[in-house]
């Protein structure tokens, strides 16, 4: 009530004893108005500084932004003389932590430069405050705190706190703090509801702020990714080009093989047989010795030349991959092997329905190296056998056979495994030329072929009782 309404009333009113009894009837109703007046007004600041939290949630501003403002709006609206967001540390189990935004009365220092331990907090507390726990204290020396709780807060002048929990989404990121540290101070239910409700909203913001660090890892490790990607495809490219170059050397060299070799050796063994055809009679024995190895050797190193070509083209061949029945294609190598040589009589067993992909024209001189090896170490067989089949323990099995294992074995004079590394070599060779004749580059020509189709290939075999070999293709879902 003003002085100048009191002052008419007074005029208005002659005795005094009734204007005594008109005030106090008038200040018994104003009073409670003027109460609930200052309540609805403290409620409505409250309500703009949980609108403006909001607001601030909505805007692209960063955590630290949203909690300092934050701070600032309820220090002053709850007239505080500190309030602070202080946050644990990940792997301390909440037993330590710092605080990582304030706002605080010039009179009292900051809580930002101290690293806060409290070794029974994590063990006895951390639990109640991840479930929701809001501790309000009016003086922290008649609150029956512990002497090591009452030692941390006492060094930051706090006589009173409010604490509520800072969650992030259900695990305890921290603590909003409020301090009153001139006096104690008795907390109102509607202030604990109103920074209750300000945690809500910042557990809301440190959500966000997860799913966003999250999402910021993500785009990170995608466009690594994608560098990588790029980065490879640059080195793949570079790769390409270094082939291409490697396979024009390869051509050049091939034609150079076919035509600046050959010649030359040409001319030696052409040379060396008109020797011995016109100047017989005038050659001792040795002499012709010499010319016959001379010729032989001319005709040994044109061979590796050949062998050389067929690997090189092997190498360089586009594939084309289709169905092959391989069954089929060992079937017409050993007819015409049989055809070729009718004096020997060799027992060949077949597997039937061996169908697999693969360039058809590769996969027949892989079949036909291993079939010609075959033919030639068993010469020197009595009862030659050669089989061409699939390992049984693979194909026996009921579900579909991802990596059949085909084989070609004979009966032959085999070797001995202590060389089997050498067996895929260029011009190595485990038995003498006299013995058995070759160039030395069918297996190894046999061994890139597989190794193109995604297979691999390997060889057992002992001496005088025949050698196997093994090989293998990619399926189709590797294909």
């Amino acid at each position: 009530m003003t002085p100048a309404l009191l002052a008419k009333l007074r005029d208005l009113c002659r005795d005094e004893a009734a204007f005594d009894r008109l005030q106090q009837m008038l200040t018994d109703e104003i009073q409670p108005l003027e109460w609930e007046i200052s309540q609805a007004n403290s409620h409505l600041n409250r309500q703009q500084a949980l609108f403006d939290v909001i607001t601030r949630l909505r805007s692209p501003l960063d955590l630290e932004t949203i909690f300092q403002s934050t701070a600032t709006e309820v220090r002053q609206l709850m007239a505080a003389d500190r309030v602070g967001m202080f946050r644990f540390y990940p792997e301390s189990h909440w037993n330590d932590g710092e605080f990582v935004s304030e706002d605080v009365d010039a009179d009292f220092s900051s809580a930002m430069v101290n690293k806060i331990h409290d070794h029974c907090f994590g063990d006895r507390f951390a639990v109640h405050y991840q479930q929701g726990r809001v501790q309000a204290v009016a003086d922290i020396h008649n609150a029956g705190l512990s002497d090591c709780h009452i030692k941390i807060l006492a060094q930051f002048q706090v006589r009173a706190n409010l604490i509520v929990p800072l969650l992030q989404g259900d695990h305890l990121w921290g603590l909003l703090c409020i301090h009153q540290c001139r006096a104690p101070r008795q907390w109102q239910e509607t202030e604990i509801e109103f920074v209750r409700q300000i945690a809500n909203h910042l557990g809301v913001a440190l959500h966000h702020a997860e799913l966003l660090a999250k999402l910021q890892a993500e785009i990170i490790d995608r466009q690594q990714a994608q560098q990588r990607v790029q980065d490879l495809n640059q080195g793949l490219q570079q790769a390409v080009t270094e082939l291409k170059s490697v396979n024009k050397e390869l051509e050049t060299f091939s034609y150079s093989v076919s035509h600046d070799l050959r010649a030359p050796l040409r001319s030696i063994d052409g040379f060396s047989q008109a020797l011995l055809e016109d100047c017989h009679e005038q050659l001792d024995p040795n002499g012709r010795d010499y010319l016959r190895r001379i010729r032989a050797a001319t005709q040994r190193m044109g061979q590796s030349i050949d062998g050389l070509l067929t690997l090189s083209r092997v190498i360089r061949s586009d594939m084309r991959r289709e169905s092959v029945d391989l069954s089929r294609c060992a079937r017409q190598i050993c007819a015409d092997l049989q055809q070729a040589h009718p004096e020997r009589q060799v027992e060949f067993i077949i597997e039937p329905q061996a169908i697999d992909l693969g360039d058809s024209r590769l996969l027949q001189a892989v079949l036909e190296n291993f079939f010609n090896n075959a033919w030639k170490f068993t010469a020197k067989t009595a009862q030659a056998r050669i089989e061409f089949g699939i390992l049984a323990e693979v194909a026996a099995k009921e579900s579909a056979t991802p990596h059949p294992t085909y084989f070609v074995r004979d009966n032959g004079v085999g070797f001995d495994m202590t060389y089997v590394g050498k067996l895929f070599s260029p011009f190595q060779r485990l038995h003498s030329v006299s013995e058995f004749p070759g160039n030395g580059i069918g297996l190894a020509t046999v061994q890139r072929i597989v190794h193109r189709h995604g297979g691999r290939v390997w060889a057992e075999g002992a001496l005088g009782q025949g050698a196997t070999f093994y090989f293998t293709l990619a399926t189709e879902e590797q294909v």
